[in-house]
């Protein structure tokens, strides 16, 4: 018997999908925002980094699923960032989910390094920059959830990721699940 994992977030993924629809814009929910939350939830995360806020939805999930931690989240589309603190403070969770507006390798160069439990990447498709930073920002040990692997990250993010030296890798779909090996 399957049972789905009651979703407390629905509306924020339903109204992400309702923007899209009328924008046509790039800021598609990650499909279950339960993987992240529950990554965040076994890995004990205090700190977390996101990159691809869209409207908040994994933002939310990520700070539900871990309620000691705090989520540093990047978004570029200012709309996206104004709509994502809207859902974020309308669920109560303001104080502990920072919506940061930017360009994604710029606000990663400027967090601490090796002081976060969990990365998530949700963005359209990841580079090696985007994966070399979020993987400094990892402590020994870290996870990297990396989504969008699908939409043709080129063969340096998919060497990197399966790097055995760098990361202990687990694909499924679209997404790797990669533990961050060594001590840098």
């Amino acid at each position: 018997m399957t049972h789905a994992t009651p979703d407390p977030f629905i509306s924020v993924q339903e109204a992400t999908r309702a923007h899209v629809r009328v924008h046509g814009c790039g800021a598609c929910t990650y499909t279950d925002g339960s993987l992240p939350g529950v990554v965040a939830g076994i890995a004990g995360a205090r700190r977390i980094v996101e990159v691809g806020t869209a409207l908040g939805y994994t933002a939310l999930w990520l700070a539900f699923g871990s309620p000691q931690a705090h989520v540093d989240t990047i978004e570029a589309d200012r709309e996206h960032v104004a709509l994502a603190r809207s859902a974020i403070t309308a669920q109560g969770l303001s104080a502990r989910v920072t919506v940061h507006h930017g360009d994604a390798d710029t606000v990663l160069a400027n967090l601490d390094r090796a002081s976060y439990d969990v990365a998530f990447f949700d963005g359209f498709t990841p580079t090696l920059a985007t994966i070399t930073e979020m993987r400094a920002l990892l402590r020994p040990g870290g996870t990297l959830v990396a989504a969008n692997l699908t939409l043709g990250p080129n063969a340096d993010v998919t060497a990197d990721l399966y790097d055995p030296d760098r990361w202990l890798t687990h694909s499924f779909g679209e997404t790797a699940l990669c533990v961050k090996k060594g001590t840098v």
